[in-house]
């Protein structure tokens, strides 16, 4: 009875990390073809929302950054997105000539690129003053 007690404490012990983490927060295997791009803006009830869009060689509009399904709420979010990015990912945060487009307070912009960092993760903060 004892061993069966031992084996059922071993094998829970291995189980129960593995159903920690969820399948959606499975890291990108490799980075993508041209890389991220970051847009941040405040909302109308100023709340900081961010979007990680795919890199390409074309301006996006203020419709599609903004309205884009993969909006996130909070630098929160934002952490947790840019953890599930592959290792090495090249992000390049803009806030370039579009109405609303703005970066967060220095404290907030900081801890982003802290865990950008953490998560090995290149995140262009040369145009975030």
């Amino acid at each position: 009875m004892n061993r069966l007690i031992c084996l059922i404490a071993v094998v829970m012990t291995w189980v129960i990390p593995l159903h920690a983490c969820r399948a959606d927060e499975k890291r990108e295997e490799k980075p993508r073809f041209k890389g991220v791009e970051l847009y941040s803006w405040k909302d109308k009830a100023g709340d900081w929302m961010f979007v990680l869009l795919d890199g390409t060689n074309r301006l996006k509009t203020e419709k599609e950054i903004k309205e884009s399904p993969a909006t996130l709420k909070g630098a929160d979010e934002l952490k947790k997105a840019l953890a599930r990015l592959a290792k090495g990912e090249q992000v390049s945060w803009s806030a370039r000539d579009i109405k609303g487009l703005e970066f967060p307070p220095k404290e907030m912009r900081k801890a982003i690129q802290a865990a950008a960092k953490d998560a090995e993760i290149q995140l262009d903060a040369e145009s975030v003053k």
